[in-house]
């Protein structure tokens, strides 16, 4: 049991420094970017962006999350696992780059060309990054990835005052230099973790169909993802306009503070769930993680909804300020989001993916749906709700089927009461300052539900890391 939170705990701490940082600097940098760029050049930014994060689950075929599953698996070699996922990248870019070259022959709705351009090097960047740096967890070189990530992040913040203060070139700067500092930072994780030696033209078939067969029904998941993340953007620019789609994406700087601890939980739990999986949970391992992960993330959004007013007003400029309206449910729905990736990680253990899938779809149904009445009824608001909304069904979905699976000895009933403390937080937050006083009282309550476990947990997690 020590050596299992030894190992989540230096992970963690890895992570930590390769999420935290870059998200400190971007959070630092959001008054700067506001400034000069305007809600409808964010709204652009934001819909090359998000169309990416559509093309990757489709033409990669989702092969970068059977790396990680078959990279830990014996029976295979990681240079034929590798190989195979390179192989279906190559593949797909080819597909994308026809499809953006008739977009440009055609001008079809008179797209501008750089845009175009801008998407096409982003989706071949994002598409090895994804693949390298989950092989890079498999073949533990989780340093490498730490290192990156933090090259990535300070040559955007570089190349981004150079190209938007020094250089004032605008939206093209401005996705100029998060090309330009992936694609670095990529070539950095490839020479230093020496990716190059694990190419082999010789292509195992077998192998192949497997991670196929395991990777295929994780497509529509990740289609049901950008869903649940994304639609509600295009929902919004059709329905209200490019400018409040920018306003709405600026929202997001806030509860991206969430994000990073969602996502360095995650990325540690990720590998500790296939090296240290027992379906039976004897030593409660599992059931304990997923306690540090509900009460942690609820106690940190409740803390920043309850401060949201004052970091918007620090943060955005007077165009963008009252994006503060769209933070709290978002950031709620970030907490349903660990929850569900949480559990996410264990149906991938075990390879049953098209849980996975229908879980994801279903909330994107939820989430389409619900778009499609609220934005119509209360503007881009709406669409914050269904978000929401939409996580939160695929977290309670979840959840119930592994309890018909698998035997946690988790308190439900006390993290449903936390879902409604939250849930009516965020209709307190509706009102601005006015409710400050009843918004504490939410947080207080949380904390007093919570801190026995927090205490127990992050004492077990006080080991000796190096």
């Amino acid at each position: 049991m020590k050596q299992k939170y030894e190992y989540l705990s230096k992970n963690v701490l890895l992570f930590s420094i390769s999420s935290f940082l870059p998200k400190v600097i971007a959070f630092l940098l959001i008054p700067f970017y506001t400034s000069i760029l305007t809600p409808a050049d964010y709204g652009v930014s934001e819909m090359i962006q998000t169309t990416v994060s559509l093309l990757l689950p489709i033409f990669t075929v989702d092969i970068q999350d059977a790396v990680l599953r078959f990279s830990f698996d014996d029976r295979y070699k990681p240079d034929k696992v590798f190989s195979v996922a390179i192989s279906m990248i190559l593949k797909g870019f080819v597909l994308v780059f026809l499809i953006a070259l008739g977009l440009v022959m055609f001008n079809i709705q008179g797209m501008e060309v750089q845009y175009i351009v801008f998407a096409l090097w982003q989706y071949g960047i994002m598409s090895l990054q994804n693949s390298c740096n989950l092989f890079c967890r498999g073949i533990d070189k989780i340093s490498v990835i730490t290192i990156s990530s933090l090259i990535d992040s300070v040559l955007n913040a570089l190349i981004n005052i150079l190209l938007l203060a020094v250089i004032p070139m605008g939206l093209v700067g401005y996705l100029l230099a998060s090309t330009i500092s992936a694609t670095i930072s990529l070539s950095y994780m490839i020479v230093k973790a020496k990716l190059y030696q694990y190419l082999d033209f010789n292509i195992n078939s077998q192998l192949q169909h497997e991670m196929l067969c395991f990777s295929l029904p994780l497509v529509s998941s990740g289609i049901a993802w950008w869903v649940n993340n994304a639609s509600d953007r295009y929902i919004v620019t059709a329905m209200v306009g490019i400018a409040a789609s920018g306003l709405y994406a600026t929202a997001y700087k806030i509860p991206a503070i969430l994000t990073v601890f969602q996502n360095v939980f995650f990325q540690a739990w990720s590998i500790s769930a296939l090296k240290e999986f027992d379906k039976d949970d004897k030593d409660g391992f599992i059931a304990k993680m997923y306690t540090l992960v509900n009460s942690a993330m609820a106690i940190i959004c409740s803390i920043i909804i309850l401060f949201n007013v004052p970091l918007s007003r620090l943060l955005y400029s007077n165009d963008f300020f009252q994006a503060w309206e769209f933070v709290p449910p978002l950031l709620v729905a970030i907490v349903f989001n660990a929850n569900a990736l949480f559990v996410g990680a264990i149906y991938t253990v075990v390879k049953k993916t098209k849980i996975l899938s229908f879980t994801t779809m279903l909330g994107a149904a939820v989430n389409v749906l619900g778009n499609i009445i609220f934005i119509y009824w209360i503007g881009p608001y709406g669409a914050a709700l269904s978000t929401m909304l939409g996580y939160f069904f695929v977290m309670l979905i979840r959840l119930v089927l592994l309890q018909r699976m698998f035997s946690l000895k988790v308190r439900y009933r006390r993290d449903l009461f936390v879902v409604v403390l939250l849930f009516t937080q965020v209709y307190l937050a509706k009102y601005g300052v006015n409710l400050i006083a009843e918004q504490s009282l939410v947080l207080v309550v949380i904390i007093s539900l919570y801190v026995d476990e927090v205490k127990c947990l992050f004492m077990k997690l006080k080991v000796k890391l190096f």
